[in-house]
């Protein structure tokens, strides 16, 4: 997997290799937008396959093995929400039109509403496929998906707080760097960068952990959370 995170580096400002990693993944793009389609997808005619190679690309570019991901994961992750966006913007329009329709034409109707329920489905899968990843994550810091209810601090402005130093973490890549390399968050730099004291970051440690690795995981649905807690 290391060579792997070689060979995407080269890839972002070279095209022959970038071309030559493209035409190997090709199947990995095909099997992730097949599965995620539920269906067979041929490269020639189906548009899923354009998408997921315009998403590959852009995982090319996207792509930071400092954040203790590896690209065929965030890959994964990046067709998989391309596809949703399809998705969702298709039903859209769909929608506009069937909505529209005579009452001659109820199966119209009917089948808008069948592309909403698909809609929701994947939606949730993607949710569900989160979690798991996530989950993952959490785990190599000795944290568990279902201890985050208990870690999470009680009040409104413990939370705020706590996810003011995940954000001075996330976007340092030297404080990101040290958190995934020791497995411990590097306390005396975060005190530079946030009005805390010691011992508020210590009590609130996982729970400080948890909301970096969303940030920096760049988790779609899970960033809500954090959302809702800034407003």
């Amino acid at each position: 997997m290391e060579e792997l995170a070689r060979i995407v580096e080269r890839a972002k400002n070279d095209d022959e290799t970038r071309n030559a990693l493209i035409q190997d993944y090709t199947p990995f793009i095909l099997k992730t937008a097949s599965g995620f389609s539920k269906r067979y997808i041929d490269k020639r005619v189906d548009e899923e396959y354009s998408i997921g190679l315009i998403a590959f690309n852009e995982a090319i570019d996207r792509f930071e093995s400092s954040r203790g991901i590896s690209f065929l994961t965030f890959a994964r992750t990046i067709i998989r929400r391309r596809l949703i966006d399809h998705y969702r913007k298709d039903v859209k329009v769909r929608n506009q039109i069937y909505l529209e329709v005579s009452d001659e034409e109820k199966p119209g109707v009917e089948y808008s509403l069948s592309m909403e329920r698909f809609r929701a489905r994947i939606e949730q899968e993607e949710r569900m496929n989160e979690i798991t990843e996530y989950s993952k994550d959490l785990l190599g810091f000795g944290i568990t998906f279902s201890s985050l209810v208990k870690i999470c601090p009680r009040k409104k402005d413990a939370r705020e707080r706590a996810v003011e130093a995940a954000k001075a973490v996330a976007a340092d890549p030297d404080l990101y760097g040290y958190l995934i390399e020791k497995k411990m968050l590097p306390l005396k730099e975060i005190e530079k960068r946030v009005p805390q004291s010691r011992k508020t970051l210590e009590r609130h440690r996982n729970y400080i952990i948890a909301i970096v690795l969303i940030l920096a995981g760049d988790y779609y649905y899970l960033q809500d959370y954090i959302k809702g807690i800034e407003g």
